[in-house]
């Protein structure tokens, strides 16, 4: 598989300035690079650490490519961490898990973290799920998230250029991690691609009546809802009223859509 390429100038000055706080707000700085994962570092100034799960793309740490980067930094008040699991593995990789889990750790004790959220798309929505289990993660926001990965779903021929990466280590079911309480779980789906529908169906099935888990259907669109909402100029509110559970304002974000979400289980 070919490797994203990462500025040596960032690489460089990031192992300078590590951790250290020195670091200009705005510019991210790479913290831990090896085969299988790769995490950039935005400072903040307040308490809060967002936890931004890469989707599948190339040269996904390039710091012109960080999704979600603007909302997750809310104007550099939020500290932000991008992460990169570079083997597109859905965290299945042996060892991705815990070396993670312990690299965000070793942020929160050292700038005094006390809250901390996550947020992706695809399988970065996998990601920011799946991490609520070994870390203190309140909010998540996840826009089209796989919830399932059980044989039946990734041997449908939409995984073939995929699914050799996904490891047996993987988690194939996050519903048990979401039935906890403790944590906010918002979830955007389009209704218009099947596997996305199999997920929504699954998670559903699992977790009627939580009512700690909240979801927007984006109608007529399919996995790239993200793309789409972006496109509309409302990704970010949308993102924002999810964050604070702002029913006023999903609903007025709703209104300015060409097509209205449907907010029945949001």
């Amino acid at each position: 598989m070919k490797r994203q390429r990462i500025s040596p100038v960032w690489w460089v000055q990031s192992l300078r300035r590590r951790l250290t706080g020195h670091a200009p707000v705005g510019e991210p700085q790479m913290i831990h690079r090896d085969r299988g994962l790769a995490v950039a570092w935005l400072p903040g100034r307040s308490s809060r650490l967002v936890l931004v799960f890469l989707s599948i793309q190339r040269k996904a740490l390039h710091p012109d490519r960080l999704e979600f980067r603007a909302n997750a930094s809310d104007q550099g008040q939020d500290h932000v961490l991008f992460i990169n699991d570079r083997w597109w593995s859905w965290y299945s990789r042996p060892g991705l898990r815990d070396k993670l889990a312990a690299l965000v750790r070793k942020v929160i004790a050292a700038q005094g973290i006390e809250t901390v959220w996550s947020i992706g798309n695809s399988m970065g929505g996998f990601g920011a799920i799946l991490f609520r289990d070994r870390l203190p993660i309140s909010k998540v926001v996840a826009f089209v998230p796989q919830i399932l990965l059980r044989d039946e779903v990734i041997d449908r021929p939409t995984w073939a250029a995929n699914r050799h990466r996904i490891m047996p280590e993987v988690e194939r079911d996050l519903t048990a991690i979401m039935a906890a309480k403790g944590t906010e779980f918002n979830l955007v789906y389009g209704d218009s691609d099947e596997d996305d529908r199999i997920q929504l169906g699954h998670l559903r099935q699992r977790l009627p009546d939580a009512s700690h888990v909240r979801i927007v259907i984006v109608p007529g669109q399919k996995h790239d809802v993200a793309r789409w909402l972006k496109a509309q100029g409302q990704l970010a509110g949308l993102t924002s009223a999810l964050w604070t559970g702002d029913r006023t304002a999903l609903e007025g974000i709703s209104r300015r859509l060409e097509t209205p979400l449907d907010l029945t289980l949001a």
